[in-house]
């Protein structure tokens, strides 16, 4: 009887340490499951790998209009040194940094005023959080176009503040570029806010009642809870959503080439866009290149920061 035991025991412990296999007599991550994958790595390479891998050979290599299909002689570092001895390089940095700052703290402050406002579970609350997830949908390309022809000289907003008589004439929203950088980092701001207070509201619903209860019963209300309950709760939630937001404002171009195309002259001009001025107008193939690589970089390393924090949330 013993020895029986024993031996089912041993047959037991084969089965559990033979892999599974499927209905064709493979295993999980057999051939067929390799069959089921070929597509999409075929997809990916085709789409994905092969042109980040043909982006980063031109961006080392002097490729012009002449020959674009053609060899493509090796210049080392010589589109770097070009780019960054451009005059206009430091400002195009600096008007980049600066709508992603606009972006970033208009995004988060007002994705968690929109928060607090739309915590209540109530039918206005959803009626609200339904057009605030149809601007979060909205495609850029129609959100600029619809900036643009609202800030027009002869448009709504210039006409509704003539009117109200808070200005004596209109007001070139987009051909001032220090105006034309806030109000693109605003209205980017304002397809951002909707995901931030979309986000930031789920993190508020899961924020104990018990807690707030004892905060109150304790003589902490209004900002208080707020500042030192509501929001050190909210701390890694913020930090995760703030990457995200700053990944988006960074390689925003449509809104810029639908309302300024880069200008007036440069003054709206950001890292991607440059990248695509030098490579499809000045025909600077290798110097738009090495612009896009720099940006691509950029993003990527946001995004790891991204995923680290993630990571240690989850943890």
């Amino acid at each position: 009887m013993v020895t029986a035991v024993a031996d089912w025991g041993t047959i037991r412990k084969q089965r559990q340490s033979k892999p599974r296999r499927g209905g064709g007599g493979t295993t999980l991550f057999g051939r067929r499951t390799m069959l089921f994958l070929l597509p999409g790595a075929l997809y990916l390479a085709v789409l994905s790998v092969y042109p980040l891998i043909d982006l980063f050979r031109t961006a080392f290599s002097d490729v012009t209009a002449a020959n674009l299909l053609g060899e493509r002689p090796f210049n080392g570092l010589d589109n770097m040194w070009r780019v960054i001895d451009d005059p206009s390089f430091g400002h195009v940095v600096l008007q980049t940094l600066a709508i992603v700052a606009i972006v970033l703290v208009v995004g988060l402050a007002g994705g968690f005023a929109a928060a607090l406002m739309l915590r209540p579970r109530t039918r206005l609350s959803s009626v609200t959080l339904g057009v605030m997830v149809f601007v979060w949908t909205l495609p850029a390309v129609v959100a600029g176009n619809l900036w643009k022809f609202l800030l027009e000289s002869g448009g709504p907003v210039n006409s509704v503040l003539l009117w109200l008589h808070v200005i004596g004439q209109p007001i070139p929203w987009l051909a001032n570029g220090t105006l034309a950088i806030v109000v693109l980092g605003l209205v980017n701001a304002w397809m951002v806010v909707p995901f931030c207070a979309l986000v930031l509201r789920a993190a508020l619903l899961d924020v104990s009642k018990e807690l707030l209860e004892a905060a109150a019963l304790d003589g902490a209300a209004g900002w208080k809870v707020t500042r030192y309950i509501v929001l050190p709760l909210l701390r890694p939630v913020l930090s995760i959503l703030g990457v995200l937001v700053v990944i988006n404002a960074f390689r925003s171009f449509d809104l810029i080439f639908v309302m300024t195309s880069g200008g007036p002259g440069t003054s709206t001009t950001t890292l991607p866009y440059l990248g695509y001025q030098q490579a499809f107008k000045f025909f600077e193939f290798g110097q738009g290149s090495f612009t896009a690589t720099l940006s691509l970089v950029i993003v990527l390393f946001l995004g790891a920061v991204y995923l680290r924090m993630n990571r240690r949330e989850e943890s």
